[in-house]
């Protein structure tokens, strides 16, 4: 019983920093423990591949080499990726970079743990002393290094498929390089001119890097995660092109069923979301002048609008989306003045926009100068209706 809370207590322990890391907005315990659980399972097929493929690996640099990099961290690494890619990166929660961090720390610590209690019921305290300093903070730094690369890829669209492999490739490079040393240490004909002392001092040096490097990645996460909901938001603008349409997507998705939610249906939610929110809609829109704004936080994208001019002098505002988590916190307020500087540099002299009758958006935008005009009800198909309020607000000319 005293080895096996000695081999699960070093990872507990990296689960619980983590999870205390993670203090401006937590993840649902119920996905971290999915997280660590699968990263359990993972051990199973990994263990499996390794075997299969070197069961009888040849007793050569070259040979060490391989098993090193490709045979144990590219399968273990790759197994811990495709948990987190499949199921945590689609979590709704995974809404700033230190969670790509607070999930894969999870996920590789759940193959820490039954990686851990398998090697100490076979080799017991000594082994169970040794890897709690040695193996178990190296699949955290792991995960670290992984989940930071994962973690700007979900708010990066552009450089979304570039980050991925950073994430994969940078934890595989890490674990490979630590674990070369070990086997290096192992090897017969190394042995003769190294010592296996100085061999497992370059494992230690390998883990150093890899713990300096993620102490740096994560104090860089916790700086993003703090701007990001504890201080006053400090945005950023940059006008959409194509390259973004997925990105637009995927803010709208996370938006609107929550914003309508208690308004409309779940079927025109889902209606309505395909016919103004498909890649297809959404760049027919562009074809057709809408001007998108994406709006970023601490380097994070948090919302979106959209505008055009319908008429001379008239502008619409077709959409402003805020995440909600970050709603109630002037961002919305922020988009209105930027779009009004925009379209007043270009001759608007009304803007206006449609907003649901039930919507309480509506208060925002007579806080912020318009006022409803006409109410209109707007067959969009399937038999659905957009019942709206026509609001205005009447510009000063610059």
């Amino acid at each position: 019983m005293f080895l096996m809370a000695l081999a699960i207590a070093p990872s507990l322990a990296v689960c619980l920093f983590i999870f205390y890391k993670d203090v401006y907005d937590q993840e649902p315990t119920k996905y971290l423990l999915m997280s660590f659980f699968y990263g359990m399972l993972t051990i199973v097929p990994a263990g499996i591949l390794e075997t299969s493929l070197f069961n009888d690996p040849d007793d050569t640099v070259f040979s060490v080499f391989l098993t090193s990099y490709l045979l144990i961290a590219a399968v273990e690494e790759g197994f811990k990726f495709i948990v987190l890619r499949f199921y945590c990166y689609r979590r709704p929660t995974f809404d700033e970079p230190l969670d790509g961090i607070v999930y894969s720390v999870m996920v590789s610590m759940g193959f820490a743990t039954l990686e851990n209690v398998g090697y100490v019921w076979l080799h017991g305290f000594p082994v169970a002393f040794v890897r709690m300093f040695t193996s178990v903070p190296a699949h955290a730094t792991f995960g670290v290094i992984m989940g930071y690369y994962l973690g700007k890829s979900k708010f990066d669209w552009p450089n979304r498929k570039k980050l991925l492999w950073y994430s994969f490739l940078g934890a595989t490079l890490m674990h490979g390089t630590y674990d070369l040393f070990l086997l290096l240490g192992e090897n017969n004909w190394v042995k003769q001119y190294v010592s296996e002392l100085l061999l497992f001092g370059g494992a230690l040096g390998s883990l150093f890097i890899s713990v300096t490097l993620s102490r740096k990645l994560l104090h860089q996460h916790h700086i993003t995660s703090l701007r990001l909901f504890t201080q006053s938001p400090v945005l950023t603008f940059r006008n959409a092109s194509i390259s973004d349409i997925n990105l637009i997507r995927t803010l709208s998705m996370q938006v609107w069923p929550q914003t309508y939610s208690t308004i409309l249906t779940q079927p025109q939610i889902m209606y309505m979301l395909e016919i103004m929110y498909s890649p297809a809609a959404i760049r027919r829109q562009m074809d057709e002048q809408h001007q998108f704004i994406i709006v970023y936080n601490a380097g994070v994208p948090v919302g979106f609008a959209s505008y055009s001019e319908t008429e001379p002098s008239i502008f619409r505002l077709h959409k402003l989306y805020v995440l909600p988590v970050h709603q109630g916190r002037g961002t919305g307020k922020s988009i209105i003045s930027q779009i009004i500087n925009e379209v007043t540099t270009k001759g608007a002299q009304i803007l206006q926009l449609n907003v649901n009758r039930l919507n309480k958006a509506k208060t925002f935008y007579e806080k912020m100068g318009f006022e409803a005009i006409r109410s209109e009800d707007i067959d969009i198909g399937n038999g659905f209706f957009m019942n709206d309020y026509v609001m205005e607000k009447r510009l000063q000319s610059i």
